[in-house]
């Protein structure tokens, strides 16, 4: 996976939810644009739910540990890492 393949994703208009697939066989759903943060070989994707004390939860996922990208309807997403 490249950053083009996900900030091609994150750029559409409108704005559709997508599932990233790890190699692991995790999944990691994106349910709003501002959701995710482009670094220079990762992505930041900052989960919905804070954690216990009000901090800001996320993953940090190198693109080499991500297989593939889903478009999904809003419906169908569910919440965080499964």
């Amino acid at each position: 996976m490249t950053s083009e393949d996900i900030r091609s994703e994150l750029e559409k208009e409108p704005f559709i939810p997508f599932r990233l697939h790890l190699v692991s066989g995790k999944t990691v759903d994106v349910t709003i644009k501002g959701q995710v943060e482009m670094l220079q070989n990762a992505v930041l994707v900052f989960q919905r739910d804070s954690g216990p004390d009000g901090e800001t939860l996320y993953d940090v996922i190198a693109l080499r540990n991500i297989e593939r990208l889903e478009q999904v309807g809003s419906r169908a997403v569910e919440r965080g890492v499964n």
